[in-house]
């Protein structure tokens, strides 16, 4: 949690090229837009730098992509409406090529469908042993706030910050919430990815957050969590720092001392 850190997560505006001729590689699956997700593969002859961008009128949101085929989720997050959903290459520095795009409309029924979702940033499947382990701390709960109060209250009991993988982050990194779970440690994106997934496997709306907040000097991540029909903010993050040093906390946030920039 130090000045800068997640700075480099920070995509730069990029200046588009076409290149109709390297169309073909791109696959996109909008079997589920009107679920909030959608699914985008390329399959590159050799490894390329790639980007995928989402855009609905004047919001947009950039991601990295494999381009070795790999299927990767991506959420619609922005609302109803018309979305454009492009691939692109690096042609050097901050400068893109255009290789395919896509246009659809979502509809969604209910907004917060969106937020349930196993996406890139917070990938997991059922099997996953932080999800399987999720499922043994609820037992048999059925009302949501004690749900999410022991699933915090695991995270900041179990948890603490990893200071020593800061010098090794890199632009393109994603959390990976198994090995968050089983190292017990991470920075904020992986305490945020982590509680995210095992929210969002018990059916509980969820979203990772980034953005700034007064209890960290830098960039951050946090969580937002739907209770009783109200987002509320959870840092478990903050929280587990703070118990560690003896500090009072409360789980849910007042927004004040919070400014979101993104939202997935």
């Amino acid at each position: 949690m130090r000045k800068g850190i997640w700075a480099v997560m920070m995509v730069c505006l990029l200046m588009m090229i076409p290149l109709e001729s390297e169309a073909a590689g791109a696959v996109f699956d909008t079997s589920e837009v009107d679920s909030g997700v959608i699914h985008v593969s390329y399959k590159a002859p050799q490894p390329r730098q790639l980007k995928v961008m989402v855009t609905k009128g004047q919001e947009r949101y950039t991601y990295d992509l494999k381009s070795d085929g790999t299927v990767e989720s991506f959420p619609l997050q922005m609302g109803n409406g018309s979305y454009k959903v492009d691939v692109l290459q690096n042609a050097g520095g901050n400068r893109y090529t255009f290789l395919d795009s896509k246009t659809f409309q979502v509809k969604l029924e209910d907004p917060n469908s969106v937020f349930l979702n196993s996406i890139q940033e917070i990938y997991w499947n059922r099997e996953d042993p932080p999800i399987v382990k999720s499922g043994e701390l609820i037992g048999s709960k059925t009302e949501v706030q004690p749900k999410v109060t022991t699933i915090y209250e695991y995270m900041i009991h179990n948890y603490t910050y990893d200071y020593d993988k800061i010098p090794t982050l890199t632009a393109s990194y994603k959390p990976n919430i198994i090995q968050t779970y089983f190292e017990k440690k991470g920075i904020c994106y992986d305490y945020a990815s982590l509680m995210a997934a095992m929210k969002r496997s018990d059916g509980i709306p969820t979203k990772l957050v980034k953005g700034y907040t007064k209890h960290v000097d830098g960039y951050h991540a946090w969580n937002e969590v739907l209770l009783d029909g109200e987002w509320v903010i959870i840092d478990s993050t903050v929280d587990a720092v703070y118990r560690q040093g003896g500090t009072n906390y409360t789980m849910v946030k007042n927004p004040s001392e919070f400014t979101k920039v993104y939202e997935y």
